[in-house]
């Protein structure tokens, strides 16, 4: 494959993403399942174009498996993947997904996408509430237990509710892609599963609107809620990425009225705000000519995410965002969503909710006009 046809197949599955992304965010199931099936025909022409290329190899070579993103299956993974492909696709199989499967898409989605790995993913299948640390946790109490300290310590932690959303994936397998044999079948479904959940999961933590959806980093918990949905955040202009800017406007917000030590915090930005605004401040030249980026005064680290609008910034500490996950497992075949003759289009389900522990974790900046020179 020449560089040029793989500039065109690297832009071709960016657009994928983008209009995957849209269509995410119209409601329109309709739109979410062509463009869903549109990107996984991208991903399986990519992946037969390898197989092809790759029909010489030794298979049998762990290294040359890793090389080719292929995973050594467990005799669980194994026998799954052969009971789809004896039985045409996923509706003969009776079995659900091997769990390990499931473990390692989450693996894969976090490993290129830092917002994700910044996060605690908890699996909270099953569960209805989930406590944590109220803002204002006291010290331990030497003494005796009074009613009075009892009522105070109830104060310092709160209910979380786990209801689970649903998040659906449409997964179309051609008989094509199941003649390659269960390894690169089972690259298909965790490149399709990693990516569209991957996708989706950062949208909804960075402005999800808390409508049959998590709720975001972006939203304002205390703003009025209309038919379900959460308001933005008023975003309060950042002039400069200086020590004391980033001190008294990010840092000392964030430790609560001084009541917890902050570090870590995450800076969550949109790509093309990075590039034309902070990679200018946050990159210095070293005194053996070499350029250092991403420095910062603060203990903080800087994360592009598409979903963050243009001229915004979002700042907390990551393990401040709480994200629930279950999944069911099933791949089931959907009758609703047919757009070629020759594949069948499959539906899978993962559930999750997410919102940030409390309206103070994250604080939401106005970067339109960072770095700019004010006018004399």
């Amino acid at each position: 494959m020449t560089i040029k046809n793989l500039d065109r197949q690297a832009k071709n599955e960016a657009e994928m993403k983008e209009n995957l992304l849209k269509a995410m965010n119209s409601g329109d199931e309709n739109e979410l399942a062509e463009a869903l099936t549109a990107f996984a025909k991208t991903v399986e022409a990519n992946i037969l174009q390898e197989a092809r290329a790759a029909v010489n190899e030794d298979f049998n070579d762990q290294q040359v498996m890793i090389k080719r993103g292929l995973n050594p299956l467990t005799s669980e993974e194994r026998k799954y993947y052969n009971e789809v492909i004896t039985s045409g696709g996923f509706a003969g199989s009776e079995q659900l997904m091997p769990a390990t499967v499931i473990d390692r898409v989450f693996e894969d989605l976090v490993q290129d996408r830092p917002l994700l790995k910044a996060i605690e993913f908890v699996n909270v299948t099953g569960v209805t509430e989930w406590i944590t640390r109220g803002e204002d946790v006291q010290g331990a109490w030497w003494g005796p237990l009074t009613d009075e300290i009892k009522k105070e310590l109830s104060h310092t932690f709160k209910k979380m509710k786990t209801d689970l959303y649903k998040l659906s994936a449409f997964i179309p397998v051609s008989k094509a892609m199941l003649d390659l044999g269960p390894q690169w079948l089972d690259r298909f479904v965790r490149t399709v599963l990693a990516e569209s959940i991957a996708l989706a999961l950062e949208d909804a933590i960075v402005n999800g609107d808390g409508k049959n959806k998590p709720i975001g980093m972006l939203k304002d918990l205390a703003g009025a809620v209309v038919d379900g949905v959460y308001p933005d955040k008023d975003a309060e202009v950042l002039p400069d990425f200086k020590p004391g800017t980033l001190g008294r406007m990010v840092m000392a917000p964030l430790t609560k009225g001084g009541k917890r030590s902050v570090t870590n915090v995450i800076l969550v930005v949109n790509p093309l705000d990075y590039w034309a605004k902070i990679f200018e401040l946050t990159t210095v030249l070293t005194q053996s000519g070499t350029y250092v980026y991403g420095v910062l005064p603060i203990p903080g680290t800087i994360i592009q995410s598409v979903s963050v609008p243009e001229g915004k910034m979002v700042a907390g500490l990551a393990k401040d965002y709480f994200m629930g996950v279950g999944s069911t497992r099933k791949i089931e075949y959907s009758d609703e969503y047919r757009f070629l003759e020759d594949e069948r289009v499959y539906v899978t389900k993962q559930y999750a909710n997410g919102r940030p522990k409390d309206n103070e974790s994250f604080l939401v900046f106005d970067i339109s006009t960072l770095g700019e020179t004010p006018a004399p």
